[in-house]
């Protein structure tokens, strides 16, 4: 049977947090319910602190998995056409490219979150946005693009978003974090972001 420090190494780097920087929660790849089965209570409790001063460590919520906001994000100032300034209304703008700027839009307007089996229902926000973003662009090839993002068998999601969070990485570095979409299996997907750092011009 493996040893009780490399269970607990790879149940607790695995199953909360994979990916250093990336803020990326994930499943284990493996079933780790008969390892579980088989530890005396002192081992699983030793396992349990670490996994709590790990989460800790992320600041992450004790429901979601979710890191929280840090202490001081900047806040974002976002007018009519959806440009994003940083501080202030004269501030820098972020520059995203419009259909990953559109989904940033999208979920800043939903601190709540937004279940990813669910986000064809959000389908016609999504498309407003786009096209107050692009409003020259060519209406069959902005719809086509929010199709391809909503529909649960295309990978356009998962690509955006993960486009996203590596982008704000150069934006906000150590503080993007705040800004990044986040989440795992069974929870809605959110930007941790406080909802008033956002303000609506």
């Amino acid at each position: 049977m493996e040893t009780t420090v490399g269970i607990q190494a790879r149940l607790a780097w695995k199953l909360f947090f994979e990916g250093s920087g990336q803020g990326v929660l994930r499943e284990p790849d493996v079933d780790y319910a008969g390892v579980l089965e088989g530890m005396e209570a002192a081992d699983l409790l030793a396992l349990m602190g670490l996994i709590q001063e790990r989460l800790r460590e992320l600041n992450a919520d004790r429901e979601t998995g979710i890191p929280q906001a840090s202490p001081s994000p900047s806040r974002l100032f976002i007018d009519k056409n959806y440009s994003i300034r940083r501080d202030s209304e004269d501030g820098a703008e972020l520059s995203l490219r419009p259909l990953v700027k559109a989904l940033f839009i999208l979920f800043l307007k939903h601190p709540e979150g937004i279940r990813l089996k669910n986000r064809a229902q959000f389908e016609p926000e999504l498309s407003d946005i786009y096209a107050a973003i692009l409003p020259d662009a060519d209406p069959e090839c902005r719809d086509k693009r929010i199709r391809r993002m909503m529909d649960l068998a295309d990978n356009s999601f998962s690509e955006k978003a993960s486009v996203l969070n590596a982008r704000l990485d150069d934006l906000f570095g150590v503080s993007a974090v705040n800004y990044k979409i986040q989440g795992n299996n069974g929870h809605p997907r959110r930007i941790p972001l406080d909802p008033l750092m956002v303000v609506w011009l």
